[in-house]
């Protein structure tokens, strides 16, 4: 399983994908879920949900999720891929990278005022990225 930072909205990230899969012309479901996430303020945790976008594509047993959390003020997006077939991982990701407006660890500047510089899903987005695609 693989899980990336994403600089674009859960909702745009998940239509992007959608775009990317009837390109490949792949055969795939998609549904919804929720998933938890913690959200500290000051220093009380706080358990929060978030609506997960789940793509399974048939052809090749992969498993999408796309979320985004609050972490803070701004939202953090994140990806989620799993998958037997690491080559399959990595070039649909790599191919998800390329479809994209831009790069998506290059968060904003805006984005990154509003998120923190050093947020957990911003912090460290290039060089989880660059594993997969290279």
């Amino acid at each position: 399983m693989v899980k990336l930072p994403v600089c674009f909205e859960s909702r745009t990230t998940a239509a992007s994908f959608r775009k990317l899969l009837d390109k490949k012309e792949y055969s795939y479901k998609r549904t919804t879920d929720s998933r938890t996430y913690t959200k500290v303020s000051f220093v009380i945790a706080h358990e929060k949900t978030a609506m997960v976008y789940r793509y399974i594509i048939d052809d090749s047993k992969l498993k999408a999720d796309i979320w985004e959390e609050n972490p803070s003020s701004g939202n953090v997006t994140y990806i989620e891929i799993e998958s037997d077939d690491e080559e399959a991982k990595k070039r649909l990701l790599k191919e998800f990278a390329l479809f994209l407006p831009r790069k998506p660890w290059e968060y904003t500047f805006t984005q990154r005022i509003r998120n923190g510089w050093f947020s957990q899903g911003i912090f460290r987005a290039k060089s989880k990225w660059k594993n997969y695609v290279k």
